[in-house]
């Protein structure tokens, strides 16, 4: 098992989760192999063989990739396409992660994944293409289409924590509306998957992959501020509040059922999980403002 990856939220869960006994599981970070240098991507994958490869790498600066279009569609298509090739050629199945993004968010009902795909950004559009690109190299792959990817200690619960533990007031997006996805939930739930496409349940092509209950930003935040005791501290705000480069989705709701219906697989809704990680990422914020005091900032 390789995983490409190794800092980002999800590489971390793969990384932490439990594997069935007997897998070897390799992390390849920048370090191994820079995707942004293409005619290295083959060689490696040919130097180090594995039966699955899991891409968790990507372009993921959605305001940035505005000004930087190349940058993204390097990382997030040209890059996924080699790493298709290589794959498709040696037999690996491939599992490619990909984003709630590439819809526009002006449905009325939640996304399935046969639903032409209507990117506003940048970075959904270079999503958007490397799932075509990953899908015509190499058709077995899966395309696991996740959304608002949430850890303890850092990301969107480690941000709202850090004001609300510096008293400060937290303005917050309420008309925005998506799946919340825990990442150690989408890493124990990518490892059921593999389990059975390597016994032959399923096939190649895209997949939602997500927390089955859909919320707004500030629906979460309000929870996560419950366990920090502030929720007067957070005030929800239309997405014309802020001046934000990139046109974010109105309503980027993945429909999941697929993935129960085929894999026997169900995600955890956020209000399942949040208090619990909120709780863990409050004692990390603690820290962190208390280190930050020591040294005078």
């Amino acid at each position: 098992m390789l995983v490409l990856g190794r800092r980002g939220q999800l590489a971390r869960a793969l990384a932490a989760c439990d594997w069935p006994t007997g897998w070897a599981v390799t992390l390849a970070g920048r370090e191994a192999l820079d995707l942004e240098r293409l005619d290295g991507i083959g060689p490696f994958l040919e130097g180090h063989p594995a039966e699955v490869v899991i891409n968790t790498a990507a372009y993921t600066a959605v305001d940035r990739a505005e000004a930087e279009p190349e940058a993204a569609y390097l990382l997030n298509a040209e890059a996924p396409e080699r790493i298709a090739e290589a794959c498709r050629r040696s037999g690996s199945l491939l599992v490619h992660l990909s984003t709630d993004y590439v819809f526009g968010g002006d449905g009325t009902a939640p996304y399935r994944e046969g639903d032409p795909t209507s990117p506003v950004n940048v970075y959904g559009a270079s999503k958007a293409e490397g799932e075509r690109r990953v899908l015509r190299a190499c058709p077995e792959a899966t395309v696991a289409r996740t959304a608002w990817l949430m850890s303890p200690d850092t990301g969107f619960v480690a941000a709202i924590l850090d004001h609300l533990v510096r008293k400060e007031p937290v303005k917050v997006v309420a008309d925005q509306r998506g799946n919340p996805t825990q990442a150690a939930d989408l890493a124990q739930a990518l490892v059921r998957l593999v389990s059975a496409r390597r016994a032959g349940t399923g096939g190649g092509g895209c997949l939602h992959m997500a927390g089955e209950r859909a919320a707004s930003w500030y629906d979460v935040a309000r929870r996560i501020a419950a366990v920090a005791g502030a929720e007067t501290g957070v005030t929800p705000v239309p997405s014309s509040a802020y001046a934000a480069v990139a046109q974010r989705p109105r309503d980027s709701c993945l429909n999941v059922t697929q993935l129960s219906s085929t894999y026997d697989i169900r995600m955890a809704s956020w209000d399942a999980w949040i208090t619990t990680d909120a709780r863990e990422g409050l004692i990390a914020a603690a820290n962190r403002v208390e280190k930050r005091q020591q040294l005078g900032g």
